[in-house]
C-alpha cells in the first residue's frame, strides 16, 4: 500500500526556512529524488549566494538533481559500512539498540 507522507516537501521547506533565517549558506540534499528539485531552485534564486550540493546515496542518481546543484558526489555502498554506530548501542537510559541483520 502507497502511503505519501511529505517528508520531502517538508525537508524542502525546512530548508528554506534555514536559509531564510541565516542558519546556514550551504545545503546539502542527501538524496536523488527529484522532489527536491523545486526546493534547490527557489533557494537558488531567492538566496544567490546559497551553495547546494547533492549527495547521491548508492545506486541512486539523477541527472536533473547533478545539474542544479552547485556540486555533487555519490556515496559508494562501501561508505555506509564505515559509518555506522557499533553493535550494539548502549543508551543513556540502559536500552540497547541492534543493527539489523541485513546492515
Amino acid at each position: 500500500r502507497f502511503e505519501e507522507k511529505e517528508t520531502d516537501v517538508a525537508l524542502g521547506v525546512k530548508a528554506i526556512e534555514l536559509l531564510h533565517l541565516g542558519a546556514c549558506d550551504t545545503l546539502v540534499i542527501v538524496s536523488g529524488d527529484t522532489d527536491f528539485v523545486p526546493a534547490i531552485r527557489t533557494a537558488k534564486r531567492v538566496f544567490p549566494g546559497v551553495q547546494v550540493c547533492v549527495a547521491f546515496p548508492h545506486a541512486r542518481f539523477n541527472a536533473e538533481l547533478q545539474q542544479i546543484a552547485d556540486f555533487s558526489f555519490r556515496i559508494r555502498a562501501a561508505r555506509y559500512a564505515e559509518h555506522q554506530f557499533p553493535d550494539p548501542v548502549r543508551l543513556s537510559d540502559g536500552r540497547v539498540l541492534r543493527r539489523p541483520p541485513g546492515w
